[in-house]
C-alpha cells in the first residue's frame, strides 16, 4: 500500500475559472465501501491505498489536484506531529480549590438553585 499526498490547487486558477476557490471530492473504495473525502483549496490530503481512484486520476488531468508518493519515514513523521498537536490542543481543566470548613460552622452558598417552572406554548387557531 502506497501513501499519496493530494492537494488542492484550485486556488491557483483565474478568478473567472470555472473551478476557481472549489472544494473537490475525491470518491474512493476502501474495505469494500465507498467514501468521499472533500478537499480545500490550498488543503492537502493523505491517502493510503494501492493504487490511485479515477477521480483522482481525472481531477488531476483537469489540473485542479497534484499528487505526489509519500515515503515512509515521512508518514511516521507527519503522525507523530499531528499527535504531539492533539496532545497541545487539548485543554487543561482548572484545579478547584476546597476550603477546609471547622465542625458546626454555617456554610454559606453563594449560588442558591431555583426551581423553574415549566411553561406550555399552544397555538390558537381561528376560523375565517
Amino acid at each position: 500500500m502506497s501513501t499519496f499526498k493530494i492537494t488542492n490547487i484550485t486556488d491557483f486558477l483565474g478568478k473567472r475559472d470555472y473551478k476557481a476557490n472549489s472544494v473537490l471530492d475525491i470518491e474512493y473504495v476502501d474495505n469494500m465501501t465507498k467514501k468521499i473525502m472533500s478537499v480545500k483549496p490550498k488543503e492537502s490530503v493523505y491517502l493510503t491505498i494501492n493504487a490511485l481512484p479515477l477521480s483522482v486520476h481525472r481531477l488531476r488531468v483537469k489540473n485542479l489536484i497534484t499528487v505526489s508518493e509519500v515515503s515512509e519515514a515521512e508518514v511516521a513523521t507527519l503522525q507523530t506531529r499531528q499527535t504531539q498537536k492533539a496532545k497541545s490542543s487539548i485543554p487543561t481543566k482548572p484545579k478547584s480549590t476546597r476550603k477546609v470548613m471547622a465542625e458546626g460552622e454555617p456554610v454559606e452558598f453563594a449560588d442558591k438553585v431555583e426551581s423553574s417552572k415549566k411553561t406550555k406554548t399552544v397555538k390558537k387557531e381561528t376560523e375565517k
